[in-house]
């Protein structure tokens, strides 16, 4: 009986020492993810409906993709880093990220481009909703959806998504 005890004792300690190992083996790091949404808008055009994959491939997630524990956005930020065309062209848009609705804005386009305007998402519960997509697809889609007015000409712009991540991975 006393073996049996003892036994069962060592194959506990075991099993408990490999759970618990596991986590303390577990990296935490910080790292940035990337991606442009590139729109165009014809003379006249109402709407607008443009996207991008955002993905956390990148030097520093590659080796742990498959292992991702944890997906934590620091900072989630897009502004406008090129324009060209009809100086007055606005913009009524959703930021999204696959269809969730992170931030509603209204602006004119190259006002918002020249001042070099940083939009940020400070919304908890909706960075979390796009955190568990990055932890799940290690990817999301990003984009802007609304009404735009260019009545005199087109207008071309780029946006740059930018997020600031904390992961936390398993290195086996």
């Amino acid at each position: 009986m006393k073996t049996t005890a003892k036994i069962l004792s060592i194959l506990l300690m075991c099993f408990v020492g490999t759970s618990c190992e596991s986590d303390l083996l577990d990296v935490d790091f910080d790292t940035t993810v990337k991606s442009t949404i590139v729109a165009h808008v014809n003379q006249g055009q109402e709407t607008i409906d443009e996207s991008v994959i955002l993905s956390l491939d990148n030097n520093d997630t590659h080796d742990y993709l498959d292992n991702i524990k944890g997906v934590t956005i620091k900072k989630l930020t897009y502004k406008i880093i090129s324009f060209s065309g009809y100086s007055e062209g606005s913009v009524d848009i959703d930021f999204y990220a696959d269809n969730v609705t992170l931030k509603t804005e209204a602006f004119v386009v190259k006002d918002a481009y020249n001042a070099s305007t940083i939009f940020e998402i400070t919304d908890v519960s909706k960075l979390n909703v796009m955190a568990d997509l990055l932890k799940s697809n290690n990817k999301t889609t990003v984009g802007i959806k609304g009404s735009t007015i260019a009545t005199d000409d087109a207008m071309n712009f780029n946006i740059e998504v930018t997020a600031d991540l904390e992961i936390t991975a398993s290195p086996l």
